[in-house]
C-alpha cells in the first residue's frame, strides 16, 4: 500500500505543478545526520522549571501534545507526553542538538554579527521573484507557483494580490487559485518569538470550477465548506459566519467537485498550502514583513487520512526525499521546503533540514489534519486578507475553537468554560509569552503586572483568576499588535542572528533564534542536557495540582 500511495501521490503532485520531469522515488538514510532526531523541534527542550528552580512553574507542552482535536488521530492522545517528558535514547545521550539557540558561540563563532545597516539592506532585497521564475527547474523543481506579494521602492507595498486575498499571475493578472487568509496564531508561535509568516490555500481545480470554467462564487462556497469542515461542523449542521453567509453543511462539495464527499476535520485531496517565512521588518507598516523571505514551505494533500494506517517510516532508518520533497508523519501530505543558501538565494532543503518538518505536521494532537492555520482562520470575509498581525485591520480575538470543544471530553470542556480564551490559558501555563519564558519584552504586554501571570508563582492574583490584569486586549476585545510584534531593536536582533545562520549554512543546528542565547547556562530556560528526565516533567510538582484543579480531575 505504501508503494502505491507514494507513486500515486507523486503523480498527483507533478500534475499540479510546473515542469515535466519525472519524479523518482528516493529513500534517504538518517544514519549520517548530525541531529539524530531533527523531527523533535526546539520547543520540546523547554525546562518546566525543575532544572532552574527545583519545581515546575510552566508547561507549554500541552498546546501540541494534547487530547487530539480530531477523531481520526487513531482515537488516541499524546497528552501523556506533557507529563512524561519522553525523549528517545539517542537524544538523551547527545543532549539538545539545536545549538544555534542555546550555544551560538560554538556554531556561529566564525560569522561576524551584521551591522544595523547591513541587515536593513539585506532584508529589503527580493529573492522570491528569482525562485518563482525558476520553479520547476533543478532543485527548485517543487517550488510552488506562488508569485511574491511584497515589493519595496522607498516604501513597502502589496503586489499580485487583490482586495479579497486572491493571488494573481504577475504578467497576465489571471487567478492563480491561491488565496491569502488571516488566522489566529498558534500559542507562542508569534513574530515576537522570531517567526513571521503568511499562509495561502488553494483547492484543486474541480473545487474552483463549474462546467469546466473558473467560477469565483463556487470557489468561495467550497472554501467556506472546507473552513467549516476543519472546524468540526458536521453535514446537516449550520455553518455560521462565512463570507458566503450561513448555510447548512452539505455532504458533498459544489461545482465540478460535486462528487467529492465532505469529510469533517480533513481537507479534500489536492488541497495545497504555501507558507513563506520572512525577516522581521519594522519599517513595513502593512505587516512587519520583509521583501526577502527566509523560507518557502509547501504542502499538498494526497489522500484522506485512514485511522487504520499507523504511518511510520517506509523502511527502518530511512524516509522518502526528493529535491526538498518529503511525506509528513501521517503520509497523507507531501511537503516541500526551500531555504536560503549562503548568498541569500532560495534552494531546496536537504533531507536533514526537511526531517525537521515531518512530525509536527501529522503526528501531534494539537493540529487538525496536519495543519496549524486554516482551522484557526479568522471567520468571515475579514479573514480573507494577508496576515497583518492586526496592524491594519483588527480581527483577532482570544477565542476558543469549536474543534477544541467538540472532542475534548467533559474535563476539558469544564476548563474551556473557566478560561476566557486560549491565550489566557497559555500565558498562565507558561508564565510568559513563549515556550522558554525567555522573552522578557512581552511580559508587560501580557499583564499589567508582569509578576502576576502564573497561577503557580502568583496563586492569589494572576491573569486566570483576575482578568482585569490582562493587558494584551484592547477595549473592543481584539488582540493588540504589540503582543505579536517585537520592538524594532528586538526584531533586528533576531534578524541578525538568523543571517549569521544563513552565512554559516548551519541550519542543521537550528533555525529558531531569539536575539540572544536562551539555554539554561546563559540565563534562559531551554534544556541543554537531558538527565533525570523522570523528574523534569510536571507530574511531581505543584503545577500538576493546578491543572487537576482546573480540569476538576479526581
Amino acid at each position: 500500500m505504501r508503494k502505491c500511495l507514494l507513486l500515486s501521490a507523486l503523480f498527483i503532485f507533478s500534475c499540479g505543478g510546473g515542469g515535466g520531469q519525472e519524479s523518482k522515488e528516493t529513500m534517504i538514510s538518517t544514519s549520517g545526520f548530525t541531529n539524530p532526531e531533527p523531527n523533535i523541534p526546539l520547543e520540546c527542550y523547554t525546562d518546566t522549571g525543575i532544572v532552574r528552580y527545583g519545581k515546575a512553574v510552566a508547561n507549554p507542552c500541552y498546546v501540541c501534545h494534547t487530547q487530539a482535536n480530531t477523531p481520526y488521530m487513531n482515537e488516541k492522545t499524546d497528552f501523556d507526553l506533557t507529563f512524561s517528558y519522553s525523549f528517545p535514547e539517542s537524544i538523551i545521550k547527545a543532549g539538545n542538538p539545536w545549538l544555534n539557540a542555546i550555544r551560538p558561540d560554538l556554531t556561529l563563532k566564525d560569522v561576524p554579527m551584521p551591522s544595523d545597516e547591513e541587515v536593513k539592506s539585506y532584508i529589503k532585497q527580493d529573492n522570491w521573484t528569482e525562485a518563482y521564475a525558476n520553479r520547476g527547474k533543478g532543485e527548485l523543481y517543487y517550488f510552488p507557483d506562488l508569485p511574491p506579494i511584497y515589493t519595496y521602492n522607498g516604501s513597502y507595498a502589496l503586489i499580485n494580490i487583490d482586495s479579497e486575498g486572491f493571488v494573481r499571475e504577475p504578467s497576465t493578472g489571471e487567478h492563480t487559485g491561491w488565496r491569502a487568509f488571516k488566522w489566529k496564531p498558534f500559542p507562542g508561535f508569534f513574530p515576537t518569538n522570531g517567526r513571521i509568516d503568511s499562509t495561502f490555500i488553494r483547492l484543486d481545480k474541480p473545487f474552483r470550477e463549474k462546467d469546466g470554467k473558473l467560477d469565483i462564487n463556487t470557489y468561495k462556497k467550497n472554501l467556506a465548506i472546507v473552513e467549516c469542515a476543519v472546524k468540526g461542523v458536521q453535514p446537516g449542521e449550520v455553518c455560521k459566519g462565512t463570507e458566503v453567509g450561513d448555510f447548512t453543511m452539505p455532504s458533498y462539495y459544489e461545482g465540478d467537485a460535486k462528487d467529492v464527499p465532505v469529510v469533517v476535520y480533513q481537507y479534500p485531496s489536492g488541497t495545497e498550502f504555501a507558507h513563506p517565512l520572512y525577516y522581521l521588518e519594522p519599517e513595513n507598516t502593512i505587516s512587519y514583513k520583509s521583501v526577502r523571505i527566509r523560507e518557502m514551505r509547501y504542502m499538498k494533500k494526497v489522500a484522506y487520512a485512514d485511522t487504520r494506517d499507523e504511518g511510520g517510516e517506509e523502511e527502518e532508518g530511512k524516509f522518502f526525499y526528493d529535491r526538498g520533497l518529503v511525506f509528513n508523519d501521517s503520509k497523507n501530505w507531501l511537503m516541500a521546503g526551500f531555504i536560503e543558501d549562503k548568498n541569500g538565494r532560495l534552494r531546496a532543503q536537504t533531507a536533514e533540514e526537511m526531517k525537521f518538518c515531518i512530525a509536527c505536521h501529522g503526528g501531534i494532537g494539537g493540529s487538525v489534519d496536519g495543519t496549524f492555520t486554516y482551522w484557526r482562520k479568522v471567520p468571515g470575509a475579514g479573514g480573507w486578507m494577508e496576515q497583518d498581525y492586526n496592524l491594519t485591520a483588527k480581527s483577532i480575538k482570544d477565542w476558543n475553537y469549536r474543534s477544541y470543544e467538540a472532542n475534548v471530553g467533559p474535563a476539558l470542556e469544564r476548563l474551556l468554560a473557566f478560561v476566557k480564551g486560549e491565550y489566557q490559558l497559555y500565558f498562565a501555563m507558561t508564565d510568559g509569552g513563549d515556550h522558554f519564558r525567555s522573552n522578557a519584552e512581552v511580559r508587560s504586554r501580557i499583564s499589567k503586572d508582569p509578576t502576576k501571570i502564573s497561577p503557580v508563582l502568583s496563586p492569589e492574583d494572576n491573569i486566570l483568576n483576575n482578568p482585569s490584569l490582562i493587558n494584551y486586549l484592547d477595549t473592543d476585545g481584539y488582540v493588540k499588535p504589540d503582543l505579536f510584534l517585537p520592538s524594532a531593536e528586538r526584531a533586528y536582533g533576531i534578524d541578525k542572528q538568523y543571517i549569521r545562520i544563513v552565512k554559516a549554512q548551519a541550519f542543521k543546528f537550528g533555525r529558531d533564534v531569539f536575539d540572544r542565547p536562551f539555554g539554561v547556562s546563559s540565563g534562559g530556560n531551554s534544556l541543554e542536557k537531558l538527565t533525570n528526565l523522570k523528574e523534569t516533567g510536571v507530574k511531581t510538582s505543584g503545577l500538576w495540582m493546578v491543572i487537576k484543579t482546573l480540569l476538576l480531575i479526581r
